[in-house]
């Protein structure tokens, strides 16, 4: 009897310890990812940036300053992009334009190492010009002319990407040769342009987009079609539900889970429209339900995750499963689900998360528990 009153002791001081443990206050996550931003390795630096958008506490704006002054190029043009984007620091955009404008030196006597660390770094300044032109500062027109012709491609095309944003800001004037660039290079001969400039109209949204873009649906390269799936559901235009359905069954699962999120895309837009089209929003659901018993793990998960963003609840035992998978990925995307789209009775499937041993899984299991925190005000 004694052993038995001593054994159902220790199982409730356990419980009541996790409890405890789990329950942390919006204060305890902040300043564990405060921590975090300061002490962590690169690639968590890095994944609290790419989230602060959903969480832009002012307390986070001197630690991110402060990963300025990082060696790792990445997290400082990154810090920088969030510093003047939500934190509306003007003088950050420097860090960015100086980098972009800093060209790496080319010899004809370079090593392959050499010549991959300048590959990098181009792709690096690529997705920094990127960054200038969503930001949209006046300042970066003078930047973006030398760049556009740029010796590195990637980013001479970024530099039109830029111009095109700028463009549809009316920081500049709207050219018809700016659209053009993207239209041309959607009929490239290499699927590497092409699948390029799926991407920049998938961003940039032209309503005259859909059509051109609807044929590369029809390309020879997997990763152009699969990529104009995603960009056709970011346009989030109805009427290209029906070319889109024709993967519903595909027997490749890349395509059904890639089907399953550009769904959830163009239902969300039509859920925030002014005419709200209740026949293919069910339409759009019907599908993504009838994905919850896919085959692919996968698929199923994308689904739920789509259908939680509509506010419909139907698939979030399929997420919980997710948070028990195998695979990391499908672990983050579950949990980025929650964080994203869930609400506060979801804190309870993050919860556990916060004590992984997996730092990245950890990292995002308080990063998302204090999306839910800020999203719902609480």
């Amino acid at each position: 009897m004694k052993k038995l009153i001593k054994m159902k002791m220790i199982v409730f001081i356990l419980v009541f310890v996790i409890n405890i443990f789990c329950e942390f206050s919006k204060t305890d996550i902040e300043n564990i990812i405060l921590k975090n931003i300061s002490v962590t390795k690169d690639e968590i630096k890095l994944y609290i940036l790419d989230n602060i958008e959903d969480i832009p506490l002012n307390s986070f704006k001197p630690e991110i300053k402060n990963l300025l002054k990082s060696k790792n190029d990445n997290v400082k043009i990154k810090s920088a992009y969030v510093l003047y984007k939500i934190y509306k620091d003007t003088q950050a955009i420097n860090v960015i334009i100086n980098f972009v404008l800093d060209k790496p030196k080319i010899t004809e006597n370079m090593s392959a190492v050499a010549k991959a660390k300048v590959y990098l770094k181009n792709q690096l300044r690529a997705e920094a010009v990127k960054m200038l032109g969503e930001l949209g500062d006046k300042s970066i027109v003078n930047v973006l002319s030398k760049t556009v012709k740029d010796d590195d491609g990637n980013v001479a095309d970024a530099s039109y990407f830029a111009l095109a944003l700028l463009s549809q800001r009316g920081v500049i004037q709207q050219t018809s040769e700016l659209k053009e660039f993207f239209y041309e290079g959607l009929k490239d001969l290499n699927p590497k342009v092409r699948l390029q400039a799926v991407k920049f109209l998938a961003q940039l949204k032209y309503e005259d987009s859909v059509p051109p873009l609807t044929l590369r649906l029809k390309d020879t390269n997997k990763e152009v079609v699969l990529e104009t799936i995603k960009a056709l559901g970011k346009i989030g235009n109805k009427e290209v539900l029906k070319d889109l359905l024709q993967f519903k069954t595909h027997p490749e699962d890349s395509y059904r889970l890639t089907l399953a999120e550009s769904l959830g895309d163009i239902a969300y837009n039509i859920v925030i429209s002014s005419f709200v089209d209740t026949e293919t929003l069910t339409k759009i659901k019907n599908v993504l339900q009838s994905y919850l018993n896919d085959m692919n793990g996968s698929v199923r998960v994308a689904a739920a995750r789509s259908l939680l963003k509509l506010n419909d609840r139907t698939g979030v035992e399929v997420l919980k499963k997710g948070l028990e998978s195998n695979d990391e990925d499908i672990i983050l995307y579950s949990i980025e689900s929650f964080g994203k789209y869930g609400n506060l009775d979801d804190i309870k499937y993050l919860s556990k998360y916060t004590d992984s041993a997996n730092e990245m899984v950890k990292t995002a299991g308080f990063v998302n528990v204090l999306k839910i925190y800020y999203r719902t005000k609480k």
